[in-house]
């Protein structure tokens, strides 16, 4: 599941009808039971709505076919939250693993910044649980889990979760005395790596970072055989039972997923420098925007939760800060608009502390030159 691809390519779409349709979703029965009729009422806001601007029929063609996707929709597998993103030509439908407040809206644009917000604060990520007799992967978003991998996922190498198909069945012997027992169990985990890594390379799919959960012997014997070791940023060893549900691996890693976390920003900050010593890093507003439009931007450095109203002449590439959002031409942030034109030129999002930026501006831009 590519969330940021996905928002990036909906955030392009300008100038045009755009209906987005967003809910918060509940997990678990019997919460879920009332998903499906917020989900009833918010369409009938949103035909209500553009039976005011739109031709009855041009509405049916466009509330017909978010009806078609919805169509059997099992709100069993629901996330934390719904969203619908309509056109006259498209219409999408996607769960996201983080809380959205319940809302339509008509524009020209789709409705995704706070959610491309979200996505670029988390961390999403893959836990592969590794045993000798067997391996499950699971997708998770900060502190929840997305999905476990199940036989739906068809993969060349078979599907998760993955048996050993090269147990030494021996009756009173131990794994030392167990024939060739170590090179089995690596052939079995180069299998298992082959199915993570067509996962990560599909292109529908976000290469994700990966922890890994289980014995330290399991752990190294991995790291050995597999192809992209870079992609682990961490591993845990001292979960004694490797089968319990989804919910409690992610509870488990949650120390792993904080180093990771704390790494990042180390990185980010190094940048920072970096740009600085090369005369390369931008804090004024219009020098940034006219970077961004030129092509010329690298990396966003974001203090988490900063939001700037201003005024954006785009002719003239002025970015004017403007406390008053209600003013003429104003948007609400600024800083969302900055996010979301940096994505779609495949730059890079770091989003810091306020504690981790200290004295550094809370919006930084580094630069290609």
């Amino acid at each position: 599941m590519n969330l940021k691809s996905l928002l990036n390519q909906l955030g392009q779409h300008k100038n045009e009808l755009a209906v987005s349709i967003l809910l918060p979703t509940h997990r678990t029965f019997p919460d879920n039971k009332q998903d499906a009729i917020m989900l009833k009422n918010l369409i009938r806001e949103a035909e209500d709505r553009l039976n005011a601007r739109l031709d009855k029929r041009e509405t049916e063609v466009i509330i017909d076919a978010i009806n078609k996707k919805i169509d059997g929709l099992d709100h069993n597998y629901n996330l934390d939250s719904l969203g619908i993103f309509a056109s006259r030509h498209n219409t999408v439908v996607t769960r996201f693993p983080f809380a959205a407040q319940a809302r339509v809206i008509i524009d020209d644009t789709f409705a995704v910044r706070d959610l491309v917000r979200e996505m670029n604060e988390a961390v999403h990520y893959h836990i592969l649980i590794i045993s000798r007799t067997s391996a499950r992967l699971v997708e998770a978003f900060n502190d929840r889990p997305v999905r476990e991998f199940d036989e739906k996922t068809a993969l060349r190498t078979g599907s998760f979760p993955m048996e050993n198909p090269f147990l030494f069945a021996a009756k009173g012997l131990d794994r030392a005395q167990v024939p060739n027992e170590a090179g089995n169990l690596k052939e079995f985990f180069n299998r298992v790596d082959k199915g993570l890594q067509e996962i990560q390379n599909n292109p529908e799919n976000e290469r994700l970072p990966v922890i890994i959960v289980g014995d330290a012997r399991n752990v190294a014997f991995f790291k050995e055989v597999c192809d992209q070791p870079a992609d682990i940023v961490g591993a845990i060893t001292s979960v004694p039972d490797l089968k319990i549900p989804a919910e409690k691996i992610v509870s488990e890693v949650q120390d792993v997923l904080a180093e990771y976390r704390l790494n990042q920003a180390k990185t980010a900050l190094q940048h920072i420098v970096q740009a600085r010593n090369a005369n390369q890093l931008l804090t004024d507003f219009s020098t940034i925007f006219r970077a961004i439009t030129e092509g010329n931007a690298v990396r966003l450095f974001v203090r988490q939760g900063y939001i700037q109203p201003g005024v954006i002449d785009v002719e003239k590439k002025i970015v004017t800060i403007d406390e008053n959002v209600a003013s003429a031409n104003a948007v609400d942030d600024v800083v969302d608009t900055f996010i979301e034109l940096v994505m779609q030129q495949g730059g890079e999002i770091c989003f810091l502390s306020a504690e981790q930026l200290g004295t550094e501006a809370p919006l930084g831009l580094q630069t290609k030159y």
